[in-house]
C-alpha cells in the first residue's frame, strides 16, 4: 500500500555550472569563466560557446606562428657556394681544373655539372668552353628538354671543331718538321762548305815537315802523322785488330797514290766508305778508305804522288781521317805493315 501523504514535487537541483566563453580581439583569444544557470536548458546554452572557443583559437593562432617558423628555418639553412664560371684554356683537363678550383667531388663532379657543355667524352675539352664551378651548369638539365634541336646539333658542332683543330695541329707539325729539315740541310751544307774551304786553305799553306817522298817514286799518302797504329787491338774492328794505319787528315785533305800503279776499284766499300785500291808495279796493293770524294776510276793508271781523292769520314768512321793499308792481295785480310812497306821504299815517316 502506498504510503500516505502528499506527493512532493522534486526540486530541481540548483547545480552550479561553470563554463568558459572565448572572446578575442584580432588574433588573440581570451577565455572568460561563465557561471551557468541552473537547469538543463541553461547548461545547454552555456555549453555552446565552449565548443566554439577552440575553433576560433585554432584558426587564428597558426597565422602568427607559421611565418616565424619559416623565417627560422630559412635562417638555419646554410647558404651554398656561389656558382663560378671558368673559361678553359689550352693545356687544361678536368682533373687539373678540379684540383686548382678545389671542387668537391673532383673531376667527376665537375664533369657531371657540365656534361651538357663537355659532351660524352670527359677527356676532351676545348679552349673557350665555359664551365660552371660550385653548382650545376645553368641549363644543364633543362636545356635538352627546352631545346632538343640544340642537343642534337651540339655533338656535331663539337666533332667538327675537334676535327678542325686536329687538322690544324697536324698541318703545324708538318710545317715544323719541314722547317727543321731545311734548317738541318742548311747547317750540313754550311759545314761541308766550311770544311772544303779549310781543306783548300790547308793545301795552299801546307809545308811538309818531313820528307814524304823518295827518289824511287814512293811517297806518303798525306803529309801528316799517324793517329792509330797498325795492329792496334780493340773491339772496334771485326778482325780484333787494326788492319792498317790511320793518318790525321781533316775532311777535304788531298790524298795521293804512294806509287805508280793501276786502280783496281774506286767506289763504295761498305764499312770503309768511299775507297780506292791500287795495284802497284811490285805486286802489292794499297787501300785508301773513308774518302769524301774520288778523282779516279777503276782501270785507270796513276803515277806516284798523283791525287786520287779527298779525305773524309764516310762509312764506319768516328771522324775525318785517312785509313791506309798495304796488302798482298786486293781484298780484306791480306794486310801487311804499311809503314814498314813505305820505309823500305825510302819514305821517311
Amino acid at each position: 500500500m502506498p504510503a500516505k501523504g502528499k506527493h512532493r514535487r522534486p526540486k530541481s537541483s540548483s547545480s552550479l555550472t561553470r563554463g568558459f566563453v572565448a572572446a578575442g580581439t584580432g588574433s588573440a583569444a581570451l577565455a572568460l569563466p561563465l557561471i551557468g544557470a541552473t537547469g538543463a536548458h541553461a547548461a545547454d546554452k552555456a555549453a555552446a560557446p565552449v565548443a566554439e572557443a577552440p575553433v576560433l583559437t585554432s584558426q587564428k593562432a597558426p597565422a602568427a606562428i607559421v611565418p616565424q617558423q619559416r623565417t627560422a628555418e630559412q635562417a638555419a639553412t646554410p647558404k651554398t657556394d656561389a656558382t663560378r664560371t671558368y673559361s678553359v684554356v689550352r693545356g687544361d683537363h678536368l682533373s687539373k681544373i678540379a684540383a686548382e678550383k678545389n671542387v668537391r667531388g673532383g673531376w667527376q663532379k665537375l664533369y657531371s655539372d657540365n656534361r651538357s657543355v663537355v659532351g660524352e667524352d670527359p677527356s676532351l675539352i676545348l679552349p673557350g668552353m665555359k664551365l660552371s664551378i660550385g653548382a650545376k651548369a645553368p641549363g644543364g638539365s633543362s636545356a635538352p628538354a627546352a631545346a632538343p634541336a640544340e642537343k642534337k646539333a651540339a655533338p656535331t658542332e663539337r666533332k667538327a671543331e675537334r676535327t678542325t683543330e686536329r687538322k690544324a695541329e697536324r698541318t703545324a707539325e708538318r710545317k715544323a718538321e719541314k722547317a727543321q729539315k731545311r734548317a738541318e740541310q742548311r747547317t750540313e751544307q754550311s759545314r761541308e762548305r766550311t770544311e772544303q774551304r779549310a781543306a783548300k786553305s790547308e793545301r795552299r799553306t801546307e809545308r811538309p815537315s818531313q820528307n814524304t817522298g823518295s827518289s824511287s817514286g814512293f811517297s806518303a799518302p798525306v803529309p801528316s802523322g799517324v793517329s792509330t797504329p797498325y795492329r792496334a787491338s780493340g773491339g772496334s774492328w771485326s778482325s780484333g785488330y787494326h788492319t792498317g794505319v790511320d793518318f790525321r787528315a781533316s775532311s777535304g785533305t788531298s790524298v795521293k797514290a804512294v806509287s805508280a800503279g793501276t786502280v783496281v776499284s774506286a767506289g763504295w766499300g761498305g764499312s770503309y766508305g768511299n775507297e780506292v785500291v791500287i795495284r802497284h808495279n811490285d805486286g802489292r796493293f794499297s787501300q785508301y778508305a773513308h774518302l769524301s770524294a774520288l778523282n779516279v776510276r777503276s782501270g785507270q793508271s796513276v803515277s806516284g804522288g798523283q791525287q786520287i781523292g779527298y779525305s773524309g769520314s764516310t762509312g764506319n768512321s768516328t771522324g775525318p781521317h785517312l785509313h791506309f793499308e798495304i796488302r798482298t792481295g786486293p781484298g780484306y785480310g791480306s794486310d801487311i805493315d804499311p809503314l814498314a812497306y813505305l820505309r823500305s821504299n825510302g819514305v821517311s815517316i
